[in-house]
This record gives C-alpha cells, sequence and structure tokens, in this order.
C-alpha cells in the first residue's frame, strides 16, 4: 500500500514539473492589414490562428477594420479547435485630428488557461502627441506562479520612428502610476527600428536604450519579409527584472507568403 501511495505521489510530482516546464512565450506579430478581407481568406486564418496558438500572449499590431468586428470574428475561429483564447482589444488609437486617417487598433490574444487580465489602458497622448497611434498597455499575471508584468505595445510612424520610439519613455513614466505593482515591463511591437527608419546608432542613444531597459532582438535580424536587408523592425524592450528571465529569442518563419502578412512574429520565452 505505500509502495502504491509513493508510486502515485511520484507521478502527481513528475505531472507537476512537466507542467511547469511548458515554455512560456509572448509574441509581437504586425498582421499586415488585417481587416475583413483578410478575414475571408480560410488558409491565411488557419495559419494565423496556428500561429497564435503557440503561443501564451500575442499582441497584434495593425488591426485596420474599422467596423470594429475583425478581431472578436478571428477569436471565435482561434478558439474552434478548443482553445481557450480571450482578447484584449483596443479603442482605436490615432485619436488626434492629424492622426487619425493612420489610425489602427491592437490586441493582446492571450491563453486565459496560463495567464489573466488585470487591467488595460491606450496611453492618453491628447497633449503631447508624440505619436501616430497611442500605445495600448495591458497588465497580466502568470497563473504558475503569479508573475505579475505590463506589455505596451506600439506600431510607430515609420518616418519618425526614432523620436516615437524616444517617446516610450514617457509611456514608461506613466505605468507605474496607471498600473499597480509595475515593476516588471515590457514594451514590444513594430517599432520600424531598423534600416532607413532607426540607425543602431540613433537607437543606443535614447534613454529607453539605457538602464534598467534592456533589447532583447538584435539590430541585424530581419523580422520583415518586403525588406531587402535585415530589418529588426520587430522589437521587444524589457526591463531588467524581466531580461534576467528570458530563456530564448527568436523569430517564427511560419510562413514565406506575404499574403498572410509582411512581418514574421517575434517572440521571447520567460523562465
Amino acid at each position: 500500500m505505500k509502495n502504491r501511495i509513493l508510486f502515485l505521489l511520484l507521478v502527481l510530482i513528475s505531472i507537476g514539473d512537466a507542467f511547469s516546464a511548458q515554455p512560456f512565450r509572448i509574441a509581437t506579430f504586425n498582421i499586415q492589414n488585417f481587416g475583413k478581407s483578410k478575414l475571408q481568406k480560410t488558409e491565411i486564418v488557419d495559419t494565423l490562428s496556428q500561429i497564435v496558438r503557440k503561443f501564451d500572449i500575442v499582441a497584434v499590431q495593425e488591426i485596420s477594420d474599422i467596423s470594429n468586428q475583425t478581431a472578436g470574428e478571428f477569436l471565435k475561429k482561434l478558439n474552434e479547435a478548443g482553445a481557450v483564447y480571450k482578447m484584449a482589444l483596443s479603442p482605436r488609437s490615432g485619436r488626434q485630428t492629424d492622426d487619425k486617417s493612420s489610425g489602427e487598433q491592437y490586441v493582446f490574444y492571450y491563453n486565459s488557461a496560463t495567464v489573466a487580465l488585470l487591467d488595460t489602458a491606450l496611453y492618453d497622448d491628447s497633449q503631447n502627441d508624440y505619436f501616430q497611434r497611442e500605445p495600448w498597455t495591458a497588465q497580466f499575471i502568470r497563473r504558475s506562479d503569479k508573475l505579475s508584468f505590463v506589455i505596451s505595445t506600439i506600431h510607430t510612424m515609420p518616418e519618425r520612428a526614432v523620436e516615437e520610439i524616444d517617446a516610450l519613455k514617457y509611456v514608461a513614466k506613466w505605468i507605474p502610476v496607471r498600473f499597480k505593482n509595475a515593476g516588471n515591463v515590457i514594451f514590444c511591437g513594430d517599432f520600424n527600428a531598423g534600416c532607413n527608419y532607426a540607425s543602431p546608432e540613433d537607437l543606443a542613444s535614447l534613454e529607453i536604450s539605457k538602464l534598467p531597459w534592456y533589447w532583447v532582438i538584435s539590430n541585424d535580424t530581419k523580422t520583415n519579409l518586403s525588406a531587402k536587408s535585415d530589418c529588426a523592425y520587430d522589437r521587444f524592450v524589457l526591463t531588467k527584472s524581466l531580461r534576467d528571465r528570458v530563456n530564448k529569442w527568436d523569430v517564427l518563419h511560419y510562413f514565406h507568403s506575404k499574403k498572410v502578412s509582411d512581418h514574421w512574429p517575434v517572440y521571447i520565452e520567460l523562465k
């Protein structure tokens, strides 16, 4: 009897270890011009669904549908195979008069079995108009160990990429005022942080490139299918508290057709 109980305990421990050993991945993905037209193409939607299911959280940029339906319809497709994803959809960004023609929505798709959403906010850019599209920010808690973290995603205006990336320093100061216990912060998205839009020297001079901030994706990484050179447009910038938890980072070359997007997903894996 004792041996049987011991065996059952060992089995339970091994199951727990296996669960805790599952990689925890956060991705950023510019799904180029994501609207009703793309949503009607079954093969593309299937590819996008397979991609999102590989991650615990995916920050999506460039939702172009002004009817506000695409993100929710895609969530239904995403969960058709029994997944339990939820979403945190932003209001339409580009809220200032001079930015409205370039407005988009952001969305965080997240696996509700592994993370819970605590709070969300769109950065109020009305006073200074730092951004063409205001950053969308959410606070999550990881269910396995109660790790709390804030993710802020952005799609910069290419021609003003350096200025907008620099302005993230103001968002960094706003986050701990807006969100409780916000010591762990992630900036991610389509920064347009490469090639003709932003040189390594430009980026290195910015306040967001200095401690306690760490840029995870290297400058010579190709994240865009269209770019002829190795342009690291899509980035992750983390506080040191999270940088020490990064097991790996990578670009997911899951497709090679620009009908899906002209960007590949970029992700980090956290301990």
